[in-house]
């Protein structure tokens, strides 16, 4: 399945890249709740939990993250589910403006119209809007039944949200917004880091899409995703169908520092769509799904792995290779062409004579970026 940007007739102004305090803000909470999946800030989440020697807690790394109060980490734990894999649609942005403050975020909040806003939190809780319809779940009988068991069937984090939502979602939704700013009151250093990040990222992303048109900019934006013309369109991998026609629904690109390794696409039907996207640093590459199936095959094969083991110590030609594993110098160049295809070897050549040594670091990384493959 896919969500598809449609490009055809949008015009320049339908792309607007730019910052958004609230949907880094969500990041992070999704980070802190779910830091199995996100490995670069692992320690970071770990971090917030640490409250430090003579507190009975663990003790916390030297110029770590200041750790949050046991009372707020119950809180945040406690609305997970609204930025859990599937994130509630106002914890990203509403209008199709970029860089503005968080408490602007949060006033679209508070002004959604409360059925609206019933909806948009039941399918969060539920885990998606694929099913059927919440737009009446305040009232209508059927709806309700249906949120409670769905959530029911989910967590009890879930239901129990599910069931403050139907009994009295104008205090859930005070309860929700004063949590989200206290939350950005105490990881505001880390938000504060992330956003000079972001400050750089963006005025490149924004020439990119001058340079080179937006369908090339966004399809770069994702390792699974791919431009393609007639009609031009961007198409994204995904779990879930969408298509947006940029020309009518405009488009705006936050990127995340704590997002990472996710790229998010927000397509409900609205005034705008966003698409959330972690910036790779400067010569980095994010291999996609495809290249880490690839390099997992190609490591599968025992004759592979005795080669692998060889050259990991020291640079070897074939010849040595095959004097060392029993193969033949046939059989160890194939192997050998199979490893360089997938990225996992380096060849240097010395007159005649070629040397082949392993690539530790994709080697090493393979776990990590078959994770953010999977949760991309």
């Amino acid at each position: 399945m896919s969500v598809v940007l449609m490009l055809a007739g949008a015009a320049p102004s339908s792309v607007v890249v730019g910052a958004s305090p609230l949907a880094e803000l969500t990041a992070a909470l999704h980070a802190y709740t779910e830091a199995e999946h996100h490995p670069a800030t692992v320690r970071w989440a770990r971090n917030l939990d640490a409250e430090g020697p003579g507190s009975g807690g663990p003790a916390r790394d030297e110029g770590a993250v200041a750790a949050l109060p046991a009372g707020l980490r119950q809180r945040i734990m406690g609305w997970a589910p609204l930025w859990a894999s599937y994130r509630a649609r106002y914890l990203l942005p509403l209008r199709a403006t970029a860089d503005r403050p968080l408490d602007a975020e949060l006033a679209d909040i508070a002004d959604l119209p409360l059925p609206r806003f019933a909806e948009l939190t039941g399918y969060a809780v539920r885990g998606g809007n694929s099913g059927a319809p919440l737009d009446r779940v305040l009232h209508d009988a059927t709806q309700r039944d249906d949120l409670l068991a769905a959530a029911e069937l989910r967590s009890t984090a879930r239901a129990e949200l599910a069931r403050r939502l139907l009994d009295a979602p104008d205090e859930l939704r005070s309860d929700l917004l004063a949590l989200l700013s206290q939350a950005a009151r105490a990881l505001e250093p880390d938000l504060t880091r992330a956003a000079r990040t972001i400050a750089t990222h963006v005025p490149r992303l924004r020439a990119t899409i001058e340079r080179s048109g937006p369908g090339q900019a966004l399809a770069g934006l994702d390792p699974s995703a791919s431009y393609r013309s007639g009609p031009p369109r961007v198409v994204f991998d995904k779990f879930h169908h969408g298509i947006v026609n940029v020309a009518t629904t405009r488009l705006l690109v936050v990127p995340s520092v704590f997002g990472r390794p996710h790229v998010l696409v927000k397509h409900e039907p609205g005034p705008v769509a966003v698409i959330q996207y972690p910036p790779l640093t400067e010569g980095a590459a994010q291999p996609n799904y495809a290249d880490v199936h690839r390099r997992l095959e190609v490591l599968r094969d025992p004759g592979r792995q005795r080669i692998a083991r060889a050259i990991a110590r020291e640079p070897l030609t074939p010849s040595e290779l095959a004097a060392r594993s029993g193969m033949t110098l046939p059989q160890v160049s194939r192997h050998l062409a199979r490893l360089r295809q997938a990225g996992l070897v380096t060849v240097d050549r010395a007159g005649r004579r070629a040397y082949y040594q392993l690539r530790l670091e994709p080697v090493r990384r393979i776990g990590d970026d078959l994770l953010a493959a999977l949760f991309r």
